[in-house]
């Protein structure tokens, strides 16, 4: 008895039982390139998955990355201030002589700190410090001391400066950019605020505002 004719889904007609065994022939070599097809689109999708997996790590720590906290640093720095007549008068620092120690970094390449300075240095021209609240120290990311000290004369800046690489633990920055200005509570060595919000810059207008609270009420 024979069987009817049929299509074997777009492979021809062949007797019924021929089909049979042609489509399972074809299933049977269609399987392991099948399977391989499928094994490289798991691969790259555990790939992608493992990337953005990484991504996110790394943006959380970032945005949650510890501020440096300043309580094991030096008591003592040596600095630069620049004397009325414009000479660079060599001195010894003391970090802690204040309650709030204001640390501005900032060099004279940085296009937003030459926006930044004259302001910083109108504000400590201008601020009482008889009463000792706070003091403000810069740390300079210039390529050598003459930079500095001419980024000083420019703005007529009033207070001390120290080269990063000189400043040792109080050259420790909450962010990955300048200008930043980080404001210190230097009884406990932490930071109360600065230019960068977790991994986010938010500039140096609250910093700034914060030195004017403890300028007027003693604390932020």
């Amino acid at each position: 008895m024979g069987y009817p004719a049929r299509t074997c889904y777009g492979l021809g007609s062949f007797p019924g039982r021929a089909c049979e065994g042609r489509r399972a022939q074809l299933i049977l070599l269609a399987t392991p390139a099948r399977l391989c097809a499928l094994s490289a689109q798991f691969r790259v999708k555990r790939i992608l998955l493992v990337a953005l997996v990484l991504f996110g790590v790394v943006s959380l720590i970032k945005q949650f990355k510890r501020a440096p906290r300043f309580s094991s640093a030096p008591s003592t720095l040596q600095v630069e201030r620049l004397g009325g007549d414009g000479a660079v008068l060599h001195e010894e620092f003391d970090p802690r002589q204040a309650p709030y120690l204001a640390l501005y970094h900032g060099a004279s390449w940085c296009l937003p700190c030459q926006a930044f300075s004259p302001r910083l240095a109108k504000f400590y021209h201008d601020a009482n410090k008889d009463k000792r609240r706070f003091q403000l120290l810069m740390v300079n990311y210039d390529r050598s001391e003459e930079g500095m000290v001419g980024y000083m004369r420019q703005h007529k800046m009033e207070f001390p400066a120290v080269m990063r690489h000189e400043a040792g633990a109080w050259g420790a920055s909450t962010g990955d950019g300048i200008p930043n200005l980080v404001i210190i509570d230097t009884t406990s060595g932490k930071v109360v605020v600065s230019s960068f919000d977790g991994s986010n810059y938010q500039g140096c207008d609250k910093p700034l505002g914060v030195l004017l609270s403890v300028i007027a009420q003693g604390h932020p």
